[in-house]
């Protein structure tokens, strides 16, 4: 029988090394302050200029359900259901060697227009967003730091 302190250290170092798998993240980009107490994203951080960024993870229910699949359901819910436009859709890949889908769909004109940002990443596990959004102006003047945001998955 292992001593009370051995059992104890042991079952510290075990919670320890399973506490880092499966702990996704991002790089929050300079400027950005993350908002702390909030339910709906794993990470949330704004811009003092109104743009967010976020990360999100669920699971993936469906194995069969992969990147090409999730990809074309953003698309159609984006586009053919909440009314946006699609601007641009690239692969990309994350730091993690994950590869994704970036699009960017657009709403409103003028001063109303908004960029909405959303990145996709898919396993046969897991299915990762890091969207990011704001006034377009903003969002165009931050968009080489959110891109970098949105690559830095791990």
């Amino acid at each position: 029988m292992m001593p009370r302190s051995h059992a104890y250290y042991a079952a510290l170092t075990l919670t320890l090394s399973f506490a880092g798998l499966g702990c996704t993240t991002i790089d929050v980009p300079d400027g950005y302050v993350k908002v702390r107490k909030q339910h709906r994203y794993d990470l949330k951080a704004v811009s003092a200029r109104g743009n967010v960024i976020a990360l999100k993870s669920r699971a993936n229910e469906d194995r069969s359900a992969d990147l090409a699949f999730w990809s074309e359901a953003v698309e159609h819910q984006k586009v053919d259901i909440d009314g946006m436009k699609l601007a641009k859709r690239e692969t990309i890949s994350s730091k993690k060697g994950l590869d994704g889908t970036l699009f960017q769909f657009e709403a409103g004109e003028g001063q109303t227009k908004t960029i909405y940002l959303v990145a996709l990443y898919v396993t046969p596990l897991k299915i990762y967003t890091v969207e990011a959004t704001g006034p377009a102006k903003a969002l165009t003047e931050d968009m080489n730091v959110l891109r970098k945001a949105i690559l830095s998955l791990r």
